[in-house]
């Protein structure tokens, strides 16, 4: 996970945390006004940081999705069995190619 990732996933946590607090008037001011402003670009910025961190965290970007895709290539040669050359180190190597499969 790389250094951005880390920072919006804290920002989204963050910004979950100071909506849930808004919620349950926990940071609530003495002054209406305040608290009304408050409340409203709390949960402006909460609606971005959510929106961004979902854009950047998923494969909606090129590289994102270019290596998600690779990934899923790599878990599908997994699943089927790997189809390349078995190198073996002296004594281990079986007669038969076939006969060290799993």
């Amino acid at each position: 996970m790389d250094n951005g990732t880390r920072l919006r996933t804290l920002l989204a946590i963050a910004s979950s945390v100071n909506t849930a607090l808004i919620a349950t008037d926990v940071t609530g001011f003495n002054s209406p006004e305040i608290d009304y402003a408050y409340k409203v670009i709390s949960l402006v910025l909460n609606f971005i940081i959510v929106a961004l961190a979902t854009y950047f965290n998923n494969d909606y970007t090129d590289i994102a999705a270019e290596k998600t895709a690779e990934l899923r290539q790599a878990k599908a040669e997994k699943r089927e069995g790997y189809t390349g050359e078995r190198f073996y180190d002296g004594e281990d190597e079986p007669e038969d190619p076939d006969e060290g499969e799993v």
